[in-house]
């Protein structure tokens, strides 16, 4: 994927694009999203000046406040509500929402950038209301087909569950060149990012080869992991004088280790004892380098919560990025978040039911990416 060349095309040919990364959580979708939004600045894109978030799609104050552009509401009759500058709920048309989002989008002498991370809630939380949903649809489908009178790229940041979301919205498809599918760093790839983190940012004294060879062992790839042993690796060259001593990576590796389970438990707040307890079941005895079919997944939740919140769960474990989908089938992504589900919640071993059997997946560079483990 070479984003400097779809900016370019895009400004050429007066074009646009939803551009989609894809990824597991602590896969690098934020970090990629500001590159590319740094690729744009440079080449001449109008970005952003604050953080966008769903809404900005279906609300024109939304929008232009993420633009830094001043609200200059304008109210007809309809049936839509929308929240504007000293109007609490304002009685709006969907179709002046959907024209003014338009009109703010085309408006502009440079080509636009715009950023969404987490775009997985508008699946969920951030989902477009009901009456305002054409709105949103509209919006999408004129930035995706570069209908509006500038170029203008929506670059999109979320979980494995991403995709789907945008066909809900009217988006069904992307092209080959528009769609990242983010996994793991290569050996080679994360062994450089250790390299540079410990050599350049932490300046250290001697051969880094025995603390990248340590640090990668508990990494697997993910960069969010690589980020919970290198701020721990700064800490500690600091306090040494930059020598790399044993009892130096010993503490390194710890405190890594307590920082990669924090993120674990950050990922499942939102599920009780017993639903991590359910899950945790589901996955023990699948074998490294497989993973479960959906059929099989709801199949074995319906058994302990009835058909409705069997559904819930599954979908909830899919938002929290606990279950990621890849190839048609599902993983718990990092083997080492498998292995911490299972050792807290899975107390016993449990017999793997015949009807439950697990498939190969094929992604990933290592196999304990799957349901079976990072």
């Amino acid at each position: 994927m070479d984003f400097s060349e779809i900016l370019k095309y895009s400004s050429q040919n007066n074009s646009g694009l939803i551009f989609l990364i894809q990824g597991a959580p602590g896969a690098g979708k934020t970090a990629l999203l500001h590159e590319c939004e740094r690729l744009a600045r440079e080449s001449g894109w109008e970005t952003a000046e604050k953080k966008m978030y769903p809404p900005a799609l279906w609300s024109p104050s939304e929008l232009r406040k993420s633009l830094g552009l001043r609200n200059l509401p304008k109210i007809t009759q309809g049936s839509a509500q929308v929240s504007v500058p000293g109007i609490v709920k304002a009685e709006v048309s969907a179709e002046w929402v959907q024209a003014t989002t338009l009109k703010i989008l085309s408006t502009g002498k440079k080509p636009l950038l715009l950023k969404l991370d987490e775009a997985q809630t508008l699946g969920t939380k951030n989902k477009p209301p009901s009456n305002l949903a054409s709105a949103a649809t509209n919006v999408l489908d004129a930035i995706h087909n570069g209908e509006l009178d500038r170029p203008v790229i929506l670059i999109v940041g979320g979980l494995g569950t991403t995709a789907d979301i945008f066909k809900t919205l009217g988006i069904s498809r992307f092209e080959g060149e528009s769609f990242v599918e983010l996994d793991a760093l290569g050996e080679e790839s994360e062994r450089a990012v250790l390299h540079d983190w410990i050599t350049k940012e932490g300046r250290a004294k001697g051969d880094p080869t025995p603390w990248i060879d340590a640090i990668s062992q508990e990494t697997h790839g993910w960069p969010q992991h690589i980020l919970s042993y290198v701020k721990p690796v700064l800490r500690q060259l600091k306090a040494d004088n930059r020598a790399m001593m044993a009892e130096g990576l010993k503490a390194v590796v710890e405190a890594g280790c307590e920082l990669r389970s924090a993120y674990y438990e950050q990922r499942a707040r939102d599920f009780s004892r017993k639903q991590r307890q359910s899950l945790a079941r589901l996955i023990a005895n699948v074998p490294l380098g497989e993973g479960l079919d959906e059929e099989n997944i709801l199949e074995s939740l319906t058994k302990e919560y009835g058909p409705d919140k069997a559904g819930k769960l599954f979908g909830d474990a899919q938002h929290s990025g606990i279950l990621h989908k890849h190839a048609g089938i599902y993983t718990v992504p990092i083997p080492s978040m498998r292995d911490w589900l299972v050792d807290n919640y899975s107390r016993e071993q449990i017999k793997f039911p015949q009807e439950l059997q697990p498939r190969r997946s094929m992604h990933g560079r290592n196999p304990e990416i799957d349901l079976g483990g990072r």
